[in-house]
């Protein structure tokens, strides 16, 4: 089964502490999943079970656990209550039932090993505790950060919407300005050489059409409404936003490249700069 995850930033801190032990978890951006383990040499074959679990809850991102032990001197002794409960009334009940004489007492109680642990044999109980409290911190950083870039990118994306809607509004009506003055300046450049008037159209026809940008507007959409949708899916969305961008960025430099008009070109400035701000959250998103 296929498990949704909400859309995470790649930095964050979780720390867990259970009996003696104290796991802390931190995580920096990286392309891959990179994982590193500072584990006491008590542990040392636990590693890879670690490693398993981190890669169970995350997809990118360098993560660092260190586990360390509070305390080194003492022994503690844990007690299984639950399971001291349950023999008691264990006895009791067989007590009764074969009507059997004399006391249920501590001493009965002591007998049973299991009851009573000592550190060391509870070391991997403490560990999975505090190993999951510093993962879930660690998550519920992660996605606190994640939902913040989300909501950053996709108000720039609105902004780059709203910058192409003019850009496609300017675009309508310079074509026919473009065209006349194609023309006076054909009719300059070819001086007293003949040439009907409808070859004349045909040239700034072409002329134009180098310099369109219809297509350019077009696929520019298409990117934004992708990557709106991709926003809205959760999971780990930062190489493909990444890819995504990287299109918005080619169709704007084109853009650029093919008009003359100060308008246009102040709007593709502002794309740019709106771009790479995305660019910059969308590296820190897992």
């Amino acid at each position: 089964m296929v498990c949704f995850m909400l859309p995470q930033s790649m930095t964050g801190y979780g720390r867990g502490v259970a009996g003696n032990i104290r796991v802390e978890a931190r995580s920096f951006n990286h392309k891959y999943l990179d994982i590193q383990i500072k584990i006491p040499l008590f542990l040392y074959y636990y590693e890879n079970e670690i490693r398993k679990l981190v890669k169970s809850r995350f997809s990118r991102g360098h993560i660092e656990i260190s586990v360390a032990r509070t305390e080194t001197d003492t022994v503690q002794i844990r007690i299984n209550k639950p399971l001291a409960v349950e023999y008691y009334n264990a006895l009791v009940s067989l007590k009764n039932e074969l009507s059997l004489s004399g006391d249920i007492d501590i001493n009965v109680l002591a007998s049973h090993r299991d009851i009573f642990r000592s550190e060391e044999e509870a070391k991997i109980e403490y560990m999975n505790e505090a190993l999951e409290a510093a993962l879930l911190e660690l998550e519920k950083m992660r996605t606190e950060e994640g939902r913040n870039l989300i909501d950053d990118i996709a108000g720039r994306v609105q902004l780059l919407s709203r910058y192409i809607g003019d850009v496609g509004e300017r675009r309508n009506g310079i074509i026919a300005d473009t065209r006349q003055s194609l023309l006076e300046r054909l009719k300059e450049f070819i001086g007293d050489i003949t040439m009907d008037e409808s070859r004349l159209v045909q040239e700034a026809a072409v002329l134009i059409e180098r310099s369109d940008i219809t297509e350019e507007i077009v696929r520019f959409r298409s990117h934004i409404s992708h990557i709106g949708n991709v926003l809205k899916t959760g999971d780990a969305i930062g190489k493909k936003l990444d890819f995504l961008v990287q299109e918005l960025r080619r169709e704007v430099n084109t853009i650029g490249s093919k008009t003359n008009d100060i308008e246009i070109a102040n709007h593709v400035i502002e794309m740019k700069h709106e771009i790479e701000k995305i660019k910059e959250q969308i590296q820190n998103l897992q």
